[in-house]
């Protein structure tokens, strides 16, 4: 079977885009127009909301990076998200964080950008983003492993690599040894660079 995958250029559809390219599933790449200033028809026939990703299979259509990332490792049985016990509950945590914590920062400090917020409330935005930065290197730090939780990729680290890269904010984020060495194992994988190519990004943030 093939799956159609609803996609922005760079934007979190791409650690779903990545997966499933680790996970050697054929997949149908739909670019959407997720600007504000219009409405892609097509993407709102599978998602009202007009965001990205959407994921459709059998012509139903599943919409939330961290839903989507959980039911494709859960179905193809990959290691990217270990099956029970501890090893989940840590890989699940850090999927999350990217997905609720991370990215949230992100679209809150864009919003205060583009609604011409006060300044001090943008830099309260960037300094919370710096501090979820922070954390991350920590966290390398504490285990000692390569990779977010360990020493063995999970969903997560995807994630992490895809918002990395994103630089539409007056900051440039201050990324730790770690980070960047995390940044660069993972963006540099086959499934990554396929990813990179089809969908004309080029990645900025391992530098």
């Amino acid at each position: 079977m093939r799956y159609e995958l609803y996609y922005s250029p760079g934007a979190c559809s791409m650690a779903i885009h990545v997966l499933l390219n680790e996970l050697g599933q054929e997949v149908d790449l739909l670019k959407a127009d997720i600007s504000s200033a219009t409405k892609d028809p097509q993407l709102e026939k599978v998602n009202p909301r007009g965001q990205v990703p959407v994921l459709v299979e059998n012509g139903k259509a599943l919409r939330e990076g961290g839903a989507i990332a959980v039911y494709l490792c859960d179905k193809h049985s990959t290691a990217l998200l270990p099956k029970e016990g501890w090893a989940r509950a840590q890989a699940l945590q850090w999927l999350m964080f990217a997905n609720a914590s991370l990215h949230v920062g992100y679209s809150k400090a864009m919003f205060i950008k583009k609604t011409e917020g006060s300044e001090k409330q943008l830099e309260k935005a960037l300094d919370a983003i710096q501090t979820m930065w922070d954390e991350i290197e920590s966290q390398l730090e504490n285990h000692g492993g390569g990779y977010i939780c360990g020493k063995d990729i999970t969903v997560g680290d995807i994630l992490i690599t895809v918002i990395a890269n994103w630089g539409f904010l007056p900051r440039d984020f201050k990324f730790g040894s770690l980070t960047k060495t995390l940044l660069k194992t993972v963006s540099t994988r086959p499934a990554y660079q396929q990813a990179l190519q089809a969908e004309s990004v080029e990645y900025k943030a391992a530098a």
